[in-house]
């Protein structure tokens, strides 16, 4: 399936996914166009085209179609009949854009327009479809899993041309143009581009030089591409080239020579976020895809003093405690943990060797010590005196599975994954996951399992919180594969509501209790966040509750803007403020959704 198509609306442009956006490029500068946040969290293929002089991109995201409008990002709600394809691309048939998709090994046709089906199956193939390109606006190039490649006419389904065998070859990307020297085809098998004649014929640049095939064609293979396209710039077509790097080049046809600018994607990720209070100043402290630490004013939104430098890889987790007087930063990162004075900015001490990769942070107080309580790479529990920068407790071998440390009220929990267990059978139910709450200081669980979301996805570190409401500590969840939230009653395990909304799994979850409920904000692989509230806290108990401008049924508020996945969020007051993928740090009004504030990490 490709994740990169052309449009030459405007000029040649490259459309390629990127997380839950596209990334527009413009061929001839080699610079971006814009990014287009879908809300899809993943996207398998894409396909672009022009409805009445608009640009449009189609999408195969979740075995559907989407059409996506590239100029404000709106889904234009076009339902397309029949089988879903596995690989899509665009043409033009009478006039019309028409969208040709692969389903099993039959090419269908559809008008994008109204997403109705054009005639029959065109059944050329005996094997599974894998690739499409079109070389011309009428002529669709299919390669199909046994290495036989057919060009096939949309206006009469008839056959273009022989058939081009390539036995063996997985081919899995595919570009096609016509040239002032005949006909190239380019296939691609994720990895290596391989640039063949028109009668099928190949030839391959090795460390030597060119190799001429047995036919006297010239040829070449490109290293490193994933998938590629063709268009035409400055009135000949080139060749598109989407790098396992994810930098996009472009080369000349038919010898494949790279000419033209390269765009990369310079992009430095947020990767963790938290809030303070620093000498009456709400403040966020964000880290970034480069180990670089930045202070942020939630008062007068604008960045504070310099960067905060000295780890060497993405910062994995950050927490604040207060240590002597002073609020201070604990950032996780390349098998350390970094202590930051955030009045000044500058390290409290030298860093803390953790040995390990730590993967969960929070601070807390025990036995009159300040400490940090972290899971490592190796499987366990730790807690490290912040003072001295000793171990203060562990290696702890029991919460191997941990998700989450909080401290509500005097103590110190540990939220664990694992899976159902089913007393009366002995098995554990390995298709689901449980969350479990145990007291660090005792070793003792706490209520009992709470279920829910089912095993799997992709999202390895799944997000989990614990909130004090109203001193009664509740469990707010992301675990799961199937993207809901879930909150749960910590002492007794007791479900206290669900929500839905988000395409993919959750990323990031942060509450807050306001004005008598608890709120909840999620983010997601698809970019999006979500804001709203999951009951009323008082009396003991957890009920529905609304009112207060934040929805308390359905989806909640949803916030767009992020073109990446949402890596991490956190509550200040009445602000939410949210990381992401984009490089971007956003601060929205946590009760109307409004956006506030939008910076770069660089």
């Amino acid at each position: 399936m490709s994740c990169l198509t052309v449009i030459e609306a405007g000029g040649p442009h490259a459309i390629i996914v990127r997380g839950p956006a596209l990334e527009i490029i413009d061929l001839t500068s080699g610079t971006s166009a814009g990014t287009i946040p879908t809300g899809l969290a993943h996207i398998d293929a894409v396909a672009a085209a022009e409805i009445d002089g608009r640009p449009i991109a189609i999408c195969l995201a979740n075995q559907r179609l989407y059409v996506v409008d590239l100029s404000s990002g709106e889904h234009l709600g076009v339902t397309f009949r029949g089988d879903t394809p596995q690989a899509i691309i665009a043409g033009v048939l009478a006039g019309r854009p028409t969208l040709i998709g692969a389903t099993g090994s039959e090419l269908r046709r559809w008008d994008i327009t109204t997403g109705e089906e054009i005639g029959g199956p065109l059944a050329v193939h005996r094997a599974p479809v894998l690739a499409l390109a079109m070389a011309g606006p009428s002529i669709v190039v299919s390669a199909d899993s046994d290495g036989v490649i057919h060009r096939s006419d949309l206006s009469t389904g008839e056959e273009a041309g022989e058939p081009i065998h390539r036995p063996g070859a997985a081919v899995t990307a595919l570009a096609a143009a016509e040239t002032a020297e005949g006909f190239v085809l380019v296939t691609g098998d994720g990895s290596t581009a391989t640039l063949v004649t028109g009668d099928g014929s190949a030839a391959h640049v090795a460390e030597g030089g060119p190799h001429v095939s047995g036919d006297g064609s010239a040829g070449r293979t490109i290293d490193e591409v994933g998938a590629v396209a063709t268009a035409v710039r400055d009135g000949r077509p080139i060749l598109v080239t989407l790098g396992l790097d994810e930098a996009v080049r472009t080369h000349d046809l038919p010898d494949g020579t790279e000419n033209g600018p390269v765009w990369a994607d310079e992009t430095v990720s947020i990767t963790a976020v938290t809030v303070a209070v620093v000498n009456g100043r709400p403040m966020a402290i964000s880290g970034d895809g480069d180990g670089t630490v930045r202070r942020w004013d939630l008062g007068t939104l604008t960045p504070i003093g310099s960067p905060m430098t000295g780890h060497t890889s993405w910062v994995r987790a950050v927490a604040t405690a207060e240590l002597d007087g002073r609020v201070i930063a604990v950032t996780a990162a390349d098998r350390s943990l970094r202590l930051w004075d955030l009045t000044t900015g500058v390290p409290v001490t030298e860093p803390i060797d953790t040995r390990y990769q730590t993967t969960v942070l929070a601070t807390a107080t025990w036995n009159g010590l300040t400490i940090a309580v972290s899971l490592h790479g190796d499987g366990r529990t730790r807690a490290w005196d912040l003072a001295t920068g000793e171990l203060a407790a562990g290696p702890l071998d029991e919460w191997a599975g941990a998700r989450a440390f909080a401290q509500a009220g005097d103590v110190i929990y540990a939220i664990t994954a694992d899976h159902p267990y089913d007393e009366r059978s002995g098995v554990y139910d390995t298709s689901e996951v449980a969350l479990r709450a145990w007291d660090l200081a005792t070793g003792n669980a706490i209520g009992a399992p709470m279920p829910g979301g089912g095993q799997g996805g992709s999202v390895t570190w799944p997000p989990i919180t614990v909130i004090d409401a109203a001193g009664r500590p509740v469990v707010v969840s992301g675990a799961g594969a199937d993207g809901v939230l879930r909150v749960w009653d910590l002492a007794s395990g007791a479900s206290l509501g669900e929500r839905a909304g988000h395409d993919g799994q959750l990323t990031a979850v942060a509450a807050t209790v306001h004005e008598g409920r608890l709120i909840v904000a999620t983010g997601g692989e698809d970019g999006t966040l979500r804001v709203g509230a999951v009951g009323a806290v008082g009396g003991g108990a957890v009920g529905s509750g609304g009112g207060g401008g934040v929805p308390a049924a359905g989806h909640g508020l949803r916030l767009t803007g992020h073109t990446g996945r949402i890596t991490s969020a956190a509550i200040a007051g009445t602000q939410l403020v949210s990381g992401s993928e984009d490089g971007t740090l956003r601060v929205w009004d946590l009760l109307t959704g409004a956006l506030q504030a939008r910076f770069r990490s660089s």
